[in-house]
């Protein structure tokens, strides 16, 4: 299994708070715990090492320099994303697998030991959206979320990457994550409806943080901002 953090996005919504991207923004290791604080991708990247060593980072390619620091700390490989990659699909797509599962995880994603177990141990061959349908009673953001996607296939992953890709010039409202999911289930790509199998529920405290009201609402950042 290949696992692949997402982290090349151009980082709009965060707008440069607490200085630093938000993949670097500090976070409690355990939710119901003071210490230890860690980088948001810091703490990701060391959870990942107990399920496999094939870990990649997806790294901007405005600013490659961190990732490329923090990813050799902690045993992953890093793939600058080219300048001309519109989506976390797009920037990614370098580093998939061609001959085993790959799972593409949003680097500003807090995961929970539960949501990564489940995403991580799904094993299923076809290609599977990990996220919450709906607004958060945990975390309080609220709108739904995706976390994740994987595959096996990636030939066909690549033809729904460049079916998302033309999919986004029609609507650009609607983010790549989700465009992939209407365009698996066959809905119109404008309506909000998630369905089995190709939608896998993950809602507890695992959640996106884009915005910096994200961060401060979020329950393993209260008192870091």
């Amino acid at each position: 299994m290949r696992v692949v953090v997402a982290a090349a996005g151009p980082q709009t919504k965060w707008g440069g708070h607490l200085g630093v991207r938000s993949h670097f923004a500090p976070v409690r290791v355990f939710l119901d715990q003071e210490q230890p604080v860690l980088p948001l991708l810091e703490r990701t990247l060391l959870a990942l090492g107990a399920y496999t060593a094939d870990v990649w980072v997806t790294a901007p390619p405005d600013a490659p320099g961190p990732y490329e620091g923090l990813a050799c700390a902690c045993r992953a490989r890093v793939h600058t994303a080219g300048p001309e990659a519109g989506n976390e699909l797009d920037a990614s797509r370098p580093a998939w697998s061609d001959r085993d599962r790959t799972v593409l995880l949003l680097g500003d994603v807090y995961w929970t030991d539960a949501a990564l177990a489940a995403v991580l141990g799904c094993g299923h061959p076809d290609v599977r959206v990990f996220g919450r349908e709906a607004a958060s009673e945990t975390t309080g953001t609220p709108w739904g979320e995706i976390f994740a996607l994987s595959w096996t296939d990636s030939t066909r992953m690549g033809l729904l990457a460049d079916a998302v890709r033309r999919a986004h010039t029609e609507r650009p409202e609607v983010r790549p994550g989700w465009l992939a999911l209407r365009l698996l289930q066959g809905t119109p790509l404008g309506e909000h409806t998630v369905r089995a199998p190709w939608w896998v529920e993950i809602d507890d405290a695992t959640d996106d943080i884009d915005f910096p009201a994200d961060y401060a609402r979020h329950p393993a950042t209260r008192g870091l901002a």
